[in-house]
C-alpha cells in the first residue's frame, strides 16, 4: 500500500463507495442499498460536497463538507461544517484523515470559506493537534418522574413548521444572532436541516397578550423528548424559565421519562436540568482566515449552539 494520498471532491462513483464505506456505523436499521440510497437522496448529504482521500485507486478515506453561514459579531461568515469522516481498516494508522481534512480546508478556504465547524465523537485532542479550538458543549436532562404536570394549554400552543416558519427563522435569528457567534440559518440550510426529522413537534410560548414569547421543536429520543431547536423572543432569563418550565410540564403528561437535550451551562438551564458536558458530538472550531479572529468569548457563545444544526 502507498503512504501516497490524493485529496479530491468524490467523483459520482466515489460519493457512493464513500456512503457504502460507512454502512457498517451509520446504517440506522436499513439494508445496505436502502443506506446508499438514502445518504445519495437525503436533503443535508446532497448539500454536502463529498472529498475521498485515495491510496491508488482505492478510496481509503472519506468525508462530508456541508455549507454553514456564521454570525460573528454580526458579520456574516462563510464556512463549512465537516462530518462522516472515515477511514478504512486497512488504511488506518498512516495519518490519512488528517491529511484528508487538512486538503479539504486548504481547497475550500481557497474558495473563500473562512471557518470549519466539527462535532467530534471522539477525544477532543485529536481535532486540537489540527488546530481546532474545544468548545463548550453541554447537555441538560430532566426525568419527569420530578415534575409536576401542569395546565399548558393557554400558553403552549403547537403548530406546523410549514405555517410559521417565517416567524420561527425571524425569532431564531434574533435571540440566538444577539450572541457574539452563531449559526446563520439561510431558508434553503434551514429546510435541509429541519428535513432529518419528520416526526418533529413545534410549540410556541404564549404570552398573555396572545404574542409569541419562544418556540420549542421538540423531537422523538429512546427515552423521552429532546429539545432539538428553540428561541426566545427577549434575552431575559425570565422568558427562558418559562419556556423551559412549559415544556417540561408539557412532557411530564406523555408517559415518557425525560427531556433535555443540547443546552447552554447557565444558571436558568442548571436550575431546571441536569446539565453536564457532552461526551460526543463535542464542539470544535477553526479559523481559516488569519484575519478571523477566534476569542474566549466567541468560543463561549459556541454553548447557544442547538442540536439541529448538528451534521
Amino acid at each position: 500500500m502507498t503512504d501516497t494520498l490524493d485529496v479530491h471532491p468524490a467523483s459520482p462513483d466515489e460519493v457512493v463507495v464513500a456512503h457504502r464505506n460507512v454502512y457498517d456505523i451509520w446504517s440506522k436499521g436499513r439494508s445496505l442499498e436502502e443506506h446508499i440510497q438514502y445518504r445519495l437522496n437525503a436533503d443535508p448529504h446532497r448539500r454536502a460536497t463529498w472529498f475521498v482521500g485515495c491510496a491508488g485507486r482505492h478510496v481509503a478515506t472519506s468525508l462530508g463538507s456541508y455549507p454553514v453561514e456564521f454570525q460573528v459579531r454580526g458579520e456574516t461568515i462563510p464556512g463549512f461544517a465537516i462530518g462522516s469522516v472515515y477511514t478504512c481498516g486497512e488504511y488506518r494508522g498512516k495519518g490519512y484523515a488528517v491529511k484528508l481534512i487538512e486538503g479539504v480546508e486548504q481547497q475550500l478556504a481557497e474558495r473563500g470559506m473562512r471557518l470549519s465547524i466539527l462535532y467530534s465523537d471522539i477525544a477532543a485532542e485529536y481535532y486540537a493537534a489540527m488546530g481546532y479550538r474545544l468548545c463548550p458543549a453541554s447537555a441538560g436532562w430532566r426525568y419527569l418522574s420530578t415534575v409536576t404536570k401542569s395546565n399548558t394549554d393557554e400558553i403552549l400552543t403547537e403548530f406546523q413548521e410549514a405555517d410559521d416558519f417565517a416567524a420561527m427563522s425571524a425569532m431564531y435569528h434574533a435571540y440566538h444572532g444577539a450572541t457574539p457567534f452563531s449559526i446563520r440559518r439561510s431558508d434553503d440550510y434551514w429546510r435541509a436541516m429541519s428535513s432529518k426529522f419528520p416526526e418533529d413537534r413545534f410549540f410556541w410560548l404564549k404570552a398573555e397578550d396572545g404574542s409569541n414569547r419562544g418556540y420549542v421543536r421538540l423531537t422523538p429520543d429512546p427515552h423521552g423528548w429532546r429539545i432539538l431547536d428553540y428561541a426566545c423572543a427577549d434575552q431575559t432569563d425570565e422568558s427562558l424559565s418559562a419556556l423551559y418550565q412549559a415544556v417540561l410540564s408539557l412532557t411530564a403528561g406523555w408517559d415518557v421519562d425525560r427531556c433535555g437535550g443540547w443546552l447552554p451551562n447557565n444558571p436558568i438551564t442548571n436550575d431546571l436540568f441536569e446539565v453536564k458536558d457532552r461526551k460526543s458530538e463535542i464542539t470544535m472550531i477553526k479559523s481559516l482566515d488569519p484575519a478571523l479572529v477566534i476569542d474566549d468569548e466567541i468560543i463561549a457563545a459556541a454553548d447557544r449552539f442547538c442540536e439541529m444544526d448538528h451534521v
